[in-house]
């Protein structure tokens, strides 16, 4: 029988179940480079170049702003120069803080700024008039508000003093500020001391007491030094000083009804300190007195005159 075993056909050979089973030992099937050529080759779509974005040169980038400028700039020079959208239409006037509707000297002045260009409207030409007819300004500002707005602010010297200003034996009240300046008539504070001076004529308010400002500046601080001091070391109170037809001299008058005849070209310490070297001798407190005089100068610089009352 086994001479009669049938061969199996050539092409249907049977493969082994081992040989058909995956394995990490089995060599890879290599692709053949013409099949690896034929998956590469290139689609004609491919060979097409994608196009460049032009993007603007820097030449045109500079003409563009060139134009740009040119045209903001004529805008701005016929908005400030030639339009009326920066002309004045009001004003505001402050003093400390408070806004001042009835300073009638200022607003003459401000009035003729109205429908002026803002933009180039002069400063200080109008705080120079301003100055002008307020001497009594300390600081003085002009903000503009655009706009269409002016804006003054201002601050004055402070009131330091009441002045009695006698004619032909008519009394008139006035307030002094720091410099000299008569800036209220018909006005008393009686915190403040009290100053006296007799005239020919009534003072012109807005001016210096004497006429002179750096006259009136100087006098008006020795007088209130004057006052100050002689408080201080007497413990005696001032009623008021009064200025002497011959201006060089001050009269202090003090609560014990006496006056203390200073002499205004000299030094008011040397002056108080004679009279303090000489309370041991003379009772200022206690002795009816009708004036002392310190100005007496000479060799005997420490002399003293007075006189008592009948």
């Amino acid at each position: 029988m086994g001479l009669f075993k049938k061969k199996p056909k050539t092409g249907e050979r049977k493969s082994s179940n081992i040989s058909q089973a995956r394995s990490p030992y089995l060599k890879k099937l290599s692709i053949p480079d013409r099949i690896k050529r034929r998956k590469n080759r290139s689609s004609p779509m491919n060979l097409i170049k994608p196009a460049k974005l032009k993007l603007p040169s820097n030449r045109w980038k500079r003409v563009l702003a060139s134009v740009l400028s040119i045209g903001i700039l004529s805008f701005g020079i016929y908005a400030i120069f030639f339009s009326d959208y920066f002309a004045i239409e009001k004003y505001t006037v402050v003093e400390e803080d408070t806004v001042i509707d009835d300073n009638d000297v200022v607003n003459e002045i401000l009035n003729q700024s109205l429908g002026k260009n803002l933009a180039t409207l002069n400063e200080g030409e109008i705080m120079a008039q301003i100055k002008t007819v307020e001497p009594e300004i300390q600081k003085l500002r002009i903000i503009k508000i655009f706009p269409k707005t002016l804006k003054v602010q201002y601050e004055k010297f402070p009131t330091v003093a009441n002045l009695i200003n006698t004619v032909g034996g008519v009394q008139k009240k006035f307030l002094l500020d720091s410099q000299g300046f008569i800036t209220e008539e018909n006005a008393e504070n009686p915190n403040l001391p009290y100053l006296k001076i007799e005239t020919k004529e009534v003072l012109p308010v807005r001016t210096t007491f004497l006429q002179d400002p750096k006259r009136s500046s100087e006098r008006l601080n020795y007088a209130l030094q004057a006052i100050n001091l002689y408080e201080e070391r007497f413990g005696m109170k001032i009623l008021h000083a009064q200025f002497k037809t011959r201006e060089r001299e001050l009269h202090l008058y003090t609560e014990k009804y006496f006056y203390v005849m200073i002499d205004m070209e000299k030094d008011i310490k040397v002056q108080l300190d004679k009279l303090k070297k000489a309370l041991p001798k003379l009772d200022i407190y206690n002795t009816p007195l009708q004036y002392i005089d310190l100005r007496i100068s000479g060799n005997n610089v420490e002399k003293i005159i007075y006189k008592r009352k009948k």
